[in-house]
């Protein structure tokens, strides 16, 4: 049952990563509302990407997971601007660090489950 003095949240997961699926578990077990994006099927746009990192106040290049091993495998040298790293990032979401948690007024990684409590 959602909660009504919560907010909708919406989670950020990137298919099946295991602190993606328990980050889900713990906000439904919890009555949150959450709306759940999974970025390598439902592709973010550049703009929604841009937006994403605003909001987090990041830079690009910071969103990606680079203990990914895909991404590792790419062998990136040199120096990306951020039209490469967006390029990058909607030609291979997997890329993305998830589980991200956002709420009207923050976003952030999640690094424990939990998190999802302090952003509502």
């Amino acid at each position: 049952m959602n909660n009504p003095n919560h907010r909708t949240l919406t989670i950020y997961i990137g298919g099946n990563k295991y602190k993606d699926d328990q980050t889900l578990a713990f906000a439904k077990s919890n009555g949150l509302a959450i709306k759940e994006v999974d970025v390598t099927k439902d592709k973010l746009t550049g703009t929604q990407i841009l937006q994403l990192i605003n909001k987090m106040q990041i830079e690009i290049h910071e969103l990606i997971d680079s203990n990914n091993d895909n991404f590792k495998a790419f062998n990136i040298s040199g120096k990306f601007d951020q039209e490469d790293w967006l390029n990058l990032i909607i030609q291979h979401p997997e890329f993305i660090k998830t589980p991200i948690v956002q709420s009207e007024n923050k976003t952030i990684f999640v690094e424990t489950p939990s998190d999802t409590l302090k952003i509502n």
